[in-house]
């Protein structure tokens, strides 16, 4: 690919929460890094490192805590918050989608994802983050509509010019914010996200054809899932995430693509939350130890959550879960999603 003529990027790493570079849930800015110097070094001026952290978040403190901030000022590249940023209506199979004004006029666009597993999608890599461009709105839309075709969907809209995959260290297990780090050892560089996918996903240990999003995605025409690779052998197979749920201890998370990473997420901000506030050591800590190691908690969660079968006590998180809880009369914490708080106070009252 020629970088000649361009002036302006966009770089899109993963940053989804605040999470430190060295836990393998965000793209490691050192990465991003050195595509910066490399654009710099092809005449590419105007540089800007783009995403919209998770639903919710304060992008001020995800920055932070990511490690961006400190990499923009440093190297003088533009950081930007994609959820406030302008953007231009585009037709799409489920109607308009609103794209990114800055990531359609740039000369050039880099998708830079992490190596992760995920509970919905088995794997999050480039097509997953490209979702990462999305308004908000939007990004719970995806989880209405099933996921999986809205990924391969909304990869029809701005495709990038280059995809550098960051696998030096990625998430296995109950990605893709609550798995175990692990290293991997390898980059991923590539100008088609359907392919880069594909490739990575084998070097993984995983079976691209099994992966539902990929599937689609080669059925609508933008790539083919068995695509020619150049050098790379495979890592350690990836322990995948738990189709079902997530589990730490006696607490169990029922999975439904309907709802968001973000959701669960708050869930464990919550517990977090009453681990360090005095106020909740013994109103709610001494709750969660007694359901966590001699009961059982289940948290369900998104638009289609049922009650799993299994006995123990049931805890609705997020809006899409109010119906479901007023009608079984279960405990509900509302929010889209919740904070920490949300979570905690509700915990407190109900459990």
């Amino acid at each position: 690919m020629s970088l000649s003529g361009r002036r302006s990027a966009v770089l899109k790493p993963n940053i989804v929460i605040g999470a430190s570079p060295r836990s393998g849930i965000v793209t490691h800015p050192a990465v991003v890094e050195a595509v910066v110097r490399l654009l710099r070094g092809a005449g590419v001026t105007e540089i800007s490192i783009a995403d919209g952290p998770g639903v919710g978040l304060d992008p001020v403190a995800v920055f932070d805590r990511s490690g961006y901030s400190a990499l923009a000022e440093r190297l003088g590249v533009r950081l930007v918050n994609l959820n406030t940023a302008e953007r231009r209506d585009r037709a799409w199979k489920y109607g308009t989608l609103a794209v990114p004004a800055l990531v359609e006029d740039a000369d050039l666009y880099v998708n830079i994802p992490k190596l992760k597993t995920h509970g919905y999608t088995t794997l999050t890599l480039s097509m997953k983050n490209h979702k990462g461009l999305l308004s908000e709105a939007d990004k719970k839309r995806d989880h209405q509509l099933g996921l999986h075709d809205p990924l391969a969907q909304h990869a029809k809209l701005v495709p990038p010019h280059l995809i550098v995959l960051d696998g030096i260290v990625g998430v296995e297990g109950d990605g893709p914010l609550n798995g175990r780090t692990v290293k991997t050892g390898f980059l991923a560089v590539g100008t088609n996200m359907l392919e880069v996918d594909a490739a990575v996903a084998r070097l993984a240990g995983f079976d691209p054809r099994a992966i539902l999003h990929l599937r689609i995605a080669e059925s609508e025409g933008l790539g083919t899932l068995d695509p020619r690779v150049i050098g790379g052998a495979p890592v350690r197979r990836l322990k995948p995430a738990n189709e079902q749920y997530g589990r730490r201890m006696n607490i169990y998370s029922w999975r439904d693509c309907t709802a968001c990473s973000m959701c669960i997420d708050s869930f464990a901000a919550g517990v977090r939350l009453a681990a360090r506030d005095p106020r909740y050591w013994l109103t709610l800590v001494p709750k969660l130890a007694y359901w966590g190691v001699l009961g059982r908690l289940h948290v369900v969660q998104g638009r289609d959550a049922k009650p799993p079968a299994a006995r123990g006590r049931v805890v609705c998180l997020g809006q899409c879960t109010r119906a479901l809880a007023e009608r079984e009369g279960l405990v509900h914490v509302p929010g889209c999603p919740p904070t920490g708080r949300d979570v905690a106070e509700a915990l407190r009252k109900g459990l």
